[in-house]
């Protein structure tokens, strides 16, 4: 076993080593199954999560529902002021918004970071206005000006950050502690992700605040304010192994119910080629991208913009994390994961 645990080893090192002068990658995959425990680049250093920090929002929310404080089919109305939601939801069809239509994106907002907008899109702010700190309620003004929503509630799946800037407030309204703080008290402290923060808003347990570089474009923004447009859509930060936590947890039922899991996992709207989305997560289907690799496992977790994934793949009960640190390096970064699965299916 030791043999072929090093050829899986030796195999993804020269894979990823083949991007070294242009990327700086990190990423870890976990097998017990295979006894696989793999890590590449830099192993302490926390990198923003991007999308793949939507995970979170997503399992605060199922914890209130198996708690009964909620539903999915709570009305967001019944439980935040009206003002919050005006402009961002469909006018006369604001009272039929519910919270499964928040994780689905079936909400009818749009994305105030890349959606159809008059002018520039918060996406080109953050990289032409570095030093602009931005926070939720500054986010849904922006949205209200700059923007319409895209249809009435349960019309159709748009990807939304909007829609998760409100489910953050939800969160917060339903327990009354900040969004942050639930964060840290309700999935970083109970799982021991001792390195895990939210950039520019907390600090890790242990060690400092510093990320991995980050890139939007040619612009560098992992040390900028205007990174705090990221908020409940996704603005977290982990090392490696924290990531591998995380996913471990979710799907073990350590933060949530297997039930749960399943329904968050489950695919119901096509996001992209490749790409299907659930509830607060997606999974990839390889033939998607590739027509030969249709008996390939499809992975459940998310993808975030800078080339960041977090996937576990049942099939070879495998946790895997990457990180490119770009949103240049997106097509590139599921080279990686196409050989990890692939290496893995060797092994089986």
């Amino acid at each position: 076993m030791s043999l072929i645990l090093d050829d899986f080893n030796s195999k993804l090192t020269q894979n990823l080593d083949k991007y070294r002068k242009k990327w700086q990658a990190q990423v870890a995959v976990r097998s017990p199954k295979f006894g696989i425990d793999y890590r590449y680049g830099a192993q302490d250093l926390p990198y923003h999560s991007a999308s793949v920090g939507k995970l979170a929002p997503a399992a605060l929310t199922l914890q209130l529902v198996e708690q009964k404080l909620i539903s999915l089919d709570t009305p967001v109305a019944s439980i935040l002021d009206r003002e919050i939601l005006q402009g961002i939801f469909m006018e006369g069809k604001i009272d039929d918004v519910t919270i499964e239509q928040l994780l689905t994106h079936t909400s009818g907002a749009n994305d105030y970071l890349n959606g159809p907008t008059k002018g520039d899109t918060l996406a080109e702010l953050t990289v032409t206005d570095l030093d602009r700190r931005w926070t939720p309620a500054s986010l849904l003004d922006y949205a209200r000006e700059y923007q319409k929503p895209i249809g009435a509630p349960g019309q159709k799946f748009f990807y939304s950050d909007t829609g998760f800037t409100i489910l953050g407030l939800l969160l917060e309204e339903v327990t009354g502690r900040a969004y942050s703080q639930l964060v840290h008290e309700k999935i970083f402290d109970p799982l021991g992700m001792t390195r895990s923060f939210m950039p520019l808003r907390t600090k890790p347990t242990v060690g400092d605040d510093t990320i991995a570089p980050l890139y939007l474009g040619k612009t560098r923004v992992d040390t900028a304010q205007s990174l705090t447009m990221d908020w409940a859509g996704g603005g977290l930060a982990a090392t490696l192994d924290d990531y591998l936590t995380f996913i471990h947890a979710l799907h073990t039922g350590q933060l949530i119910s297997q039930e749960s899991w399943e329904w968050m996992t489950r695919s119901r709207h096509k996001y992209r080629s490749g790409l299907y989305y659930g509830a607060g997560s997606m999974n990839v289907k390889f033939s998607g991208f590739v027509p030969w690799l249709w008996n390939f496992p499809r992975p459940v977790g998310h993808l975030g913009l800078t080339a960041v994934h977090l996937w576990y793949d049942a099939e070879h009960d495998a946790e895997i994390a990457i990180n490119f640190g770009s949103s240049r390096a997106m097509q590139t970064s599921f080279y990686p994961l196409i050989e990890i699965v692939r290496l893995l299916r060797q092994l089986s």
